[in-house]
């Protein structure tokens, strides 16, 4: 397979294995064994879009070449607790299975972030009957000490705009067909 993103793990002049570039003079690292130097090439390609490993013998012929595909990001912006306060600050009165349905988590797990976010201040809650309805309390202060002193007005209150503006129905498309009034 030939690619433009290749790593070659060839005999190190002064021992042990390297991983270079094609064409480069130096190595990118140094390794002791040929099978350390094959993951470190594949780490470096699977972080660097994906491409192909090519590993030599010490006579410098081609021993096999590797196909690497790039990594899977697996990541968001916002925690899990970002995540529950944003869309309780997009739907606020929401309840712990429609907050459930809406980000990806059991309600178990909802629950708890929600008691979490609660000590700390960040929510409100009504009970109606045997439910628990939740709102955000745009003044609570942010607790992290990198962000000590501002509250979650001017953080969350631009991305609610903004979502409101752009899906207005979101809240109730997430809930249930059996939690939506009947249409008349």
């Amino acid at each position: 397979m030939a690619t433009s993103n290749q790593r070659h793990v060839v005999q190190h002049p002064q021992g042990g294995w390297a991983v270079k570039k094609p064409h480069a003079e130096r190595a990118s690292s140094r390794h002791q064994t040929q099978a350390e130097a094959q993951t470190r090439a594949k780490e470096i390609l699977s972080h660097d879009g994906g491409g192909e490993t090519v590993t030599h013998r010490r006579d410098g012929s081609i021993r096999q070449s590797d196909t690497v595909y790039p990594a899977e990001v697996d990541w968001s912006l916002l925690s899990p607790q970002g995540h529950v306060l944003f869309y309780i600050a997009l739907c606020p009165d929401s309840t712990t299975k429609d907050i459930a349905r809406a980000i990806g988590h059991t309600e178990r797990q909802i629950w708890s972030i929600i008691q979490n976010l609660r000590s700390g201040g960040m929510l409100r809650l009504r009970k109606q009957g045997r439910r628990h309805h939740y709102s955000i309390d745009l003044d609570a202060p942010l607790l992290h000490p990198t962000i000590a002193g501002l509250t979650l007005r001017p953080v969350v209150e631009p991305l609610v705009k903004q979502g409101r503006r752009e899906a207005p129905d979101i809240c109730e498309e997430i809930k249930a067909p059996s939690q939506l009034p009947d249409p008349d």
